[in-house]
């Protein structure tokens, strides 16, 4: 049988144990400050960034931009994941339609972000002329990593270092 001043001090434990981590502002065990932070681009589309594709004439995607086709060349982004739940994702692009001058343009889209383990998932809401999406991932110690549909009828890899 305990005594009574084991048990005392035992609901004391209990009692001040949840207080301790609740006054810490930076919570131990709170996935999401564990991963908040700031990932540079380091693959793109499945390849190493810089990386460099060719656009041909009229596609869809850059057709208002490079009509007759042209380079588009991955420098670099990132995907900040803050600790309220929110992310922002910059990817930095140098554009060189054919027969013309390269121009510089970024492409940028935000959402929400939740992990659980090591399974990151992100809710991109309609924007940029794109509809929503949601894209599952994984957050592996300094490591984001995700695939997306590419429109194709396949996925693209992506990747993001701390």
């Amino acid at each position: 049988m305990l005594t009574r001043k084991v048990k005392r001090l035992l609901s004391l434990t209990a009692v001040a144990t949840p207080l301790l981590f609740t006054a810490c502002s930076d919570n131990p065990f709170n996935p999401i400050n564990d991963a908040s932070g700031t990932y540079q681009l380091t693959v793109y589309a499945g390849r190493s960034i810089p990386a460099t594709y060719t656009i041909q004439p009229n596609d869809p995607n850059y057709g208002g931009v490079m009509p007759n086709g042209g380079t588009l060349r991955v420098t670099g982004g990132n995907l900040v994941l803050s600790n309220n739940g929110t992310f922002i994702e910059t990817n930095n692009y140098v554009l060189t339609p054919s027969g013309q001058a390269s121009f510089n343009q970024d492409f940028t889209r935000s959402g929400t972000w939740t992990v659980s383990g090591t399974n990151l998932s992100l809710f991109v809401p309609a924007q940029n002329g794109n509809s929503a999406s949601n894209i599952s991932g994984t957050l592996d110690v300094d490591t984001v990593t995700y695939q997306e549909d590419n429109g194709n009828g396949g996925f693209d890899s992506f990747e993001y270092k701390r």
